[in-house]
């Protein structure tokens, strides 16, 4: 089978594509043919290797397709059923809690999705969502959940509360986007492009500010100099000290991804005596994913795709996300 196979870590150059050995699904998995895999920054973190992983190993964690063949055991997905590919593997009999931080991930523990077929546990498939094309379900998961996580659960948004998505024209910025507004919620964004600005308020901002004025400042006298109850920060070091400026007085800050950086210096004083809540957020549970497959069913969240890069031109679709040229996501189709 066609697939992109890492055999080290470095620059896009080290996406390999080629033939690979065709998977056999074990008890409990099933074989997919994929028709299309999502780009996500997870695959580029583990492609630098900030992400360790066994080499070789297939990249990519999420993606849609039909199920060719299942293994012993692997119940409930019949082969010619059209399924999402969905990214963690969640522990069996695990009373830990939060269940996500013990999950493990589909290109990262395993063989991933950047391939004609991936041989997956079936507790990773879902039904796609009644209403969603194949191409809008592959990158739906780990943004869409992420986003939920962060915005609902951990963030705690309320109708009425005002939130600012700190690198919204990404995936998971654009679907809290969408969460938050869903939510009731005041939505705030930013970025440089005055097309993209154009696009966050088509997604459902209520206003976008132009990064290259000073837009904290803005966001503070939309807020009647108070500021935001929650900022979404998906970005890291280069965004945190505005992210933190955004906040009013008992603000929360829920944070995933360090994309520009992970180590960052903070001032102490300035949390505790403002109150802050600082949330660190990780994946999602699967009644997260569940709930947001029920939001994709009744229409009330749709996903926004970049663009469709033939599979073995994986290294240009990493290379268009690292440039932050996107706006939504970015997915590898499995035929041209």
């Amino acid at each position: 089978m066609k697939a992109i196979v890492m055999n080290s870590t470095g620059t896009s150059e080290v996406l390999s594509f080629g033939e690979h050995p065709l998977p056999e699904p074990a008890p409990g998995e099933a074989l997919v043919r994929l028709e299309f895999a999502a780009v996500n920054h997870l695959d580029i973190w583990v492609r630098i290797g900030n992400v360790p992983v066994r080499l070789p190993i297939i990249p990519g964690s999420e993606g849609a397709g039909v199920v060719e063949a299942t293994g012993q055991g692997a119940e409930g997905f019949s082969p010619g059923r059209e399924v999402v590919v969905t990214p963690w593997i969640y522990p069996e009999g695990h009373d830990h809690q939060p269940l996500n931080a013990y999950a493990r991930v589909l290109g990262v523990a395993r063989d991933g999705c950047y391939a004609r077929y991936a041989s997956v546990p079936a507790s990773c498939l879902r039904p796609v969502p009644p209403g969603l094309s194949l191409e809008e379900a592959a990158g739906f998961t780990l943004v869409g959940a992420t986003a939920y996580h962060m915005t609902v659960t951990r963030g705690g948004l309320k109708p009425g509360e005002r939130v600012f998505v700190m690198g919204a024209t990404g995936g998971v910025g654009i679907a809290a986007i969408r969460i938050a507004r869903a939510s009731g919620a005041v939505v705030f964004a930013a970025t440089r492009d005055p097309e993209k600005r154009e696009r966050l308020r088509e997604v459902g901002a209520h206003e976008v500010f132009d990064t290259a004025g000073d837009y904290p400042a803005q966001v503070r006298e939309a807020t009647g100099g108070i500021g935001v109850d929650l900022v979404v920060e998906t970005v890291g070091k280069a965004t945190w000290d505005r992210s933190l400026s955004l906040l009013r007085p008992g603000g929360r800050l829920a944070f995933c991804g360090s994309t520009s950086g992970s180590d960052y210096t903070i001032n102490l004083q300035r949390i505790y005596r403002n109150e802050i809540s600082l949330l660190g957020c990780y994946g999602a549970t699967p009644e997260e994913t569940g709930l947001l497959f029920e939001l994709a069913a009744t229409g009330g969240l749709r996903p926004v795709i970049d663009s469709i890069f033939p599979l073995e031109e994986a290294r240009e679709a990493h290379e268009r996300m690292e440039r932050s040229e996107h706006f939504g996501k970015i997915l590898l189709g499995m035929e041209n």
